[in-house]
C-alpha cells in the first residue's frame, strides 16, 4: 500500500459496553481474535478482510484512531516530530511482522503510522477536523506527502496522495482536533436506522456530502464515526 494512504482504524472502548453486536448490525462486520494485538478484544472483518481493531486499555476514553500506511515507521515517526507533532508511543512491533507508531499531529489530533505488508483496506474517506487547518496540512505534507486542493466550502480542502481525494481537512470550530473515519455502506439511511436500533445515536442525519451521501453516528460507547454511501 502506498505511503500516506488510510489503511486501518482502531476503536478504543476501554471498559465501555460491548459494541461488537452494534458494528455487526450497522456495518455488517464479523469478528475474529486471530491476529489481535494485546490491547484488542477482536479484529473486525469486512468481506473477509481485516479492517479495524476493537478494544483498548481499561479506562481509556472511547474513540476511533485512524492509521496511515508508511513505508518506514521509524522514519515517519521522526518526520512527525520534526514537523511539530509529538510521538505518543512506538514504533512498536505489531505482532504481524510490521511496526506501528502513534503520534499527535501538529494540530493536536491523534494519528497512527503503520508499516506493514498486510493492512487495509482502510476507511472509505477520512476527515481531519483542525483548529489550525493550515498547520495540519503542512504537517501531513511533510510526514506523508499529502497534497491538498481547495473546495467551494470555506476552510475545507481535499486531501490527496498522487490521485483522487482520500479525505479532507476541515475547520474544527469548537470541537477538539480529531480524525473522523468514514466506512462505506450500501445504504446510509438503513445504516443510520440500524445504529439507532442497536443502541447508538445519529449525530448527523443522512444527507449529501462531498464524497457521497453521509451520516455521522455514535456507537453505544460514545465513539463517533461516519457511514458513507458511494
Amino acid at each position: 500500500m502506498a505511503d500516506g494512504v488510510p489503511c486501518w482504524a482502531d476503536l478504543t472502548i476501554g471498559d465501555g459496553p460491548d459494541v461488537l453486536a452494534y458494528y455487526a448490525a450497522v456495518l455488517g462486520w464479523t469478528f475474529t481474535e486471530d491476529g489481535a494485538a494485546g490491547h484488542h478484544e477482536a479484529v473486525a472483518l469486512a468481506e473477509g478482510r481485516r479492517v479495524a481493531g476493537i478494544g483498548g486499555p481499561e479506562g481509556s476514553p472511547p474513540g476511533w484512531t485512524l492509521y496511515f500506511a508508511v513505508e518506514d515507521a521509524a522514519d515517519a515517526a521522526d518526520r512527525a516530530v520534526e514537523a511539530g507533532g509529538m510521538l505518543l508511543h512506538g514504533p512498536d512491533d505489531d505482532g504481524l511482522g510490521g511496526l506501528v507508531a502513534v503520534a499527535l499531529d501538529a494540530g493536536g489530533a491523534v494519528v497512527g503510522l503503520w508499516e506493514s505488508d498486510d493492512v487495509g483496506p482502510g476507511p472509505a474517506w477520512v476527515e481531519a477536523a483542525s483548529a489550525e487547518p493550515g498547520q495540519t496540512k503542512t504537517f501531513y505534507g511533510a510526514v506523508l506527502g499529502h497534497t491538498h486542493a481547495p473546495t467551494d466550502e470555506p476552510g475545507t480542502t481535499t486531501l490527496h496522495r498522487g490521485g483522487p481525494a482520500l479525505g479532507a481537512v476541515v475547520f474544527a470550530g469548537d470541537a477538539l482536533p480529531h480524525w473522523l473515519v468514514h466506512f462505506a455502506v450500501a445504504d446510509v439511511a438503513v445504516a443510520a436506522a440500524a445504529a439507532t436500533a442497536a443502541g447508538g445515536l445519529v449525530v448527523g442525519e443522512p444527507g449529501p456530502h462531498r464524497a457521497g451521501r453521509r451520516a455521522v453516528l455514535a456507537d453505544p460507547s460514545g465513539a463517533r464515526f461516519a457511514v458513507l454511501g458511494r
